[in-house]
């Protein structure tokens, strides 16, 4: 039967067919790949393009130091953080193929990439481990007031400038917490750090902008969450590199999994 390429081997065959081993890039030289279409009219008319596929800096020693990623501040439990944490804090790593949230799904991680597309009424961002796709509206829509909790949250955007400004509320307070779950719990048992989740009263503002003449995109992610934190808000950045030689390919968490490689515990299902 045929087995879908883990992301490491993926990597690895594009590291080797460019000559590089197995040596992470610092930077690897962009494809030109076919020109993008006019946006045309609407509400990303004239404003910068965030289109085409991205990868996160994280994990990439050669990318300069303005361009990795920052880390959470330290942060103070409220109750609900704290059981949430807890529960989640195991080698067994509960839910890990639930999907991921906004702020997971901004990791700027540098194993999968990212593509952000356009549609009539905003963006789409598509992360390859995700099921889920994240949308955020630019037609003038205002935040919902009782918002149905879902996965993504429901998002929001508009233009300070060149910066893309978006505010997401309404998550369901399932997904993903914000350090990941306990990785390498079988191999090395070195990240038993607690984990970070986010509850279903988190606020979200995220600063999309273009640096260094659009080879890079900075994120800047804000989140208020007084039901799992008791001090914040929180404010990261993450960093991604236009990949313009990557596609985003079809990935779900619960196929070939591997208990080995991904930290996971008890016999491979």
């Amino acid at each position: 039967m045929h087995r879908r390429k883990t992301p490491a081997a993926r990597l690895a065959a594009t590291l080797l067919g460019l000559g590089l081993g197995m040596a992470l890039p610092g930077s690897l030289a962009l494809a030109a790949g076919p020109p993008l279409p006019d946006v045309g009219k609407g509400p990303l008319a004239g404003q910068p393009d965030f289109r085409g596929v991205w990868m996160g800096t994280g994990g990439h020693p050669g990318i300069p130091a303005e361009y990795r990623n920052t880390p959470w501040p330290k942060m103070e439990f409220a109750p609900w953080g704290a059981e949430e944490s807890k529960r989640i804090t195991k080698i067994e790593t509960p839910d890990e193929c639930k999907p991921y949230g906004p702020v997971p799904f901004m990791n700027g991680g540098g194993l999968f990439p990212l593509e952000i597309a356009y549609h009539s009424k905003g963006l789409l961002l598509m992360s390859e481990p995700s099921a889920v796709v994240r949308r955020v509206y630019l037609d003038g829509r205002p935040l919902p007031e009782d918002p149905d909790p879902i996965w993504m949250g429901h998002s929001v955007g508009h233009w300070e400038g060149s910066t893309l400004v978006v505010e997401t509320v309404g998550t369901n307070g399932r997904g993903r917490p914000l350090n990941g779950y306990i990785s390498g719990a079988i191999n090395s048992r070195t990240d038993m750090s607690p984990r970070l989740p986010v509850s279903d009263a988190a606020r979200v503002t995220e600063r999309f902008r273009l640096l260094a003449d659009g080879k890079y995109l900075e994120v800047q992610i804000t989140l208020h969450d007084s039901k799992a934190y008791t001090n914040g808000p929180f404010t990261v950045r993450r960093y991604y590199e236009r990949r313009n030689d990557l596609d985003v390919i079809e990935y779900f968490c619960d196929d070939n999994r591997r208990p080995e490689d991904e930290g996971h515990a008890g016999e491979t299902p």
